[in-house]
């Protein structure tokens, strides 16, 4: 994503060339990709592609990453700012896929304001939402 928005962007907004502004923008993917996914995976792949049990310590892991999303949106529209980023595009990929396995987000508030507000306005949110309702069949 961040290739293509640099190739081809013709605003920067996705993807900040302010160096600060860009920065937030890295953390967060980098936190949704090594934490906040991570945890995810941690916790459901073994359940659902293997013959694992729901382990408590990592789901308190995931519900830390998720407390911890929820504390840096605290006065944010947007994860990184005043308007849509990449990292918001990649959060709402992480976010979708926790809520079709049945992850409680209304114990996060900024979470699902945040949630509700982007997954109407990112572009391919759509096509984003189709591949989680897929996923769902693994939860169900």
């Amino acid at each position: 994503m961040t290739y293509l928005a640099e190739k081809y962007g013709k605003i920067d907004s996705l993807y900040p060339k302010d160096p600060a502004k860009r920065a937030v923008v890295n953390q967060l993917m980098y936190f949704d990709m090594g934490t906040l996914y991570q945890r995810f995976a941690d916790y459901y792949y073994p359940q659902i592609f293997g013959s694992g049990s729901a382990d408590d310590e990592k789901s308190k892991k995931m519900q830390e990453a998720v407390e911890f999303f929820n504390k840096f949106l605290e006065g944010r529209t947007y994860a990184a700012g005043n308007n849509l980023t990449l990292a918001d595009l990649t959060l709402l990929a992480t976010i979708s896929t926790y809520e079709v396995a049945g992850f409680a987000l209304k114990k996060y508030p900024n979470v699902k304001k945040w949630y509700d507000k982007v997954r109407k306005e990112a572009p391919g949110a759509d096509i984003n939402q189709k591949g989680a309702d897929e996923f769902k069949q693994f939860f169900n």
